[in-house]
């Protein structure tokens, strides 16, 4: 498969095609299929569930499990299902989700009475290229009052390659008819809670950027890419995800902690880093839909930062090189 060929399977999907110039063969394969159940769409290679999207019975949506190549499953149970041993912490950390915590001063990250839910409206499945596919889904991001706050329409594509999973994920928020404003949070944005194991505190996780930091001092830098790598039942698996350069606030702050939070957040500059300074909130105009995309690889083993590299120019393009954090 040829670049031009790789570009357009991944990025057909969100015509970002134009970003990608040097990207280079990283495999992709044309293995995956779907099926659907009464509120969930399952992932399936070669006849085993790889990941499910749910979105019945649930303050908003999420992907849960999601297995890597070499098998273990990435993200931690809890709360879609209690593991012995495994931390009860944060129950709205849903292994695979997007939330934030400030649409209109609406916190749409955690799951108190006082806060916002993300509903499902709608849910279709799109081929954007022969063999390919993706979930289309229409949301509303709905206030503790029953009013929409935002509009929301989502798409999600799984592709495998030759380092394993790929997940690109559009996000679309649109104004219900008045301005929408995200305020600046580190309570967001698309998130990932790792299993316990992949963890750098009590498991045996490390984390590096594209920046080359490591470990604690990724945590409010900003970067094209993370990566959280770590071991389950004996096997290394990691999760890493892939800022695009036509998103605001590219590269993006992220919120990755120790206890196994990976999180990009173009909306936490300064609740992140407690600089004044930079305030990264963003409004979004009547007629003005933002668009966000984010690229995660769920791959087996160790990947060096010149890999990572290397698959971020063939899945997301390289942007505007960060001049400072």
């Amino acid at each position: 498969m040829n670049r031009k060929t790789i570009v357009w399977v991944v990025f057909a999907l969100y015509a970002l095609a134009s970003t990608c110039a040097g990207s280079q063969e990283i495999g992709l394969k044309r293995d995956l299929t779907y099926k659907t159940g009464d509120g969930f769409v399952e992932i399936i290679k070669n006849g085993a569930m790889v990941a499910r999207y749910v979105y019945k019975g649930t303050p908003k949506p999420y992907i849960y499990p999601i297995f890597a190549p070499n098998g273990p499953s990435v993200t931690r149970g809890y709360p879609m299902e209690n593991i012995p041993d495994e931390p009860t912490d944060q129950p709205h950390h849903r292994s695979f989700w997007v939330g934030f915590g400030d649409v209109n001063g609406i916190d749409f990250w955690t799951e108190s009475e006082k806060s916002g839910k993300i509903v499902q409206t709608q849910l279709d499945f799109e081929s954007p290229s022969p063999g390919h596919w993706n979930i289309h889904a229409t949301n509303d991001w709905i206030g503790p009052d029953g009013k929409v706050v935002c509009y929301e329409d989502r798409r999600y594509s799984f592709v495998s390659c030759d380092y394993g999973l790929l997940i690109s994920t559009r996000i679309e928020l649109i104004s219900p008819g008045k301005e929408v404003r995200l305020g600046d949070t580190k309570e967001g944005f698309l998130a990932f809670r790792l299993a316990q194991g992949m963890q750098l505190k009590d498991g045996k996780g490390g984390i590096t950027n594209s920046e080359g930091l490591k470990n604690t001092e990724c945590l409010g830098k900003r970067a094209r890419w993370v990566d959280y790598t770590g071991e389950i039942s004996g096997k290394t698996v990691g999760i890493a995800i892939f800022d695009v350069p036509s998103n605001y606030g590219y590269p993006t702050y992220w919120h990755v902690s120790d206890y196994g939070l990976l999180a990009a957040n173009p909306f936490g500059g300064r609740s992140i880093t407690g600089d004044e300074k930079k305030d990264s909130s963003l409004t979004i105009h009547r007629d003005k839909p933002t668009r966000f995309v984010y690229i995660a690889l769920i791959h087996p083993g160790t990947l060096d930062r010149e890999k990572l590299d290397m698959i971020a120019d063939a899945v997301a393009g390289r942007g505007p090189a960060l001049t400072k954090n």
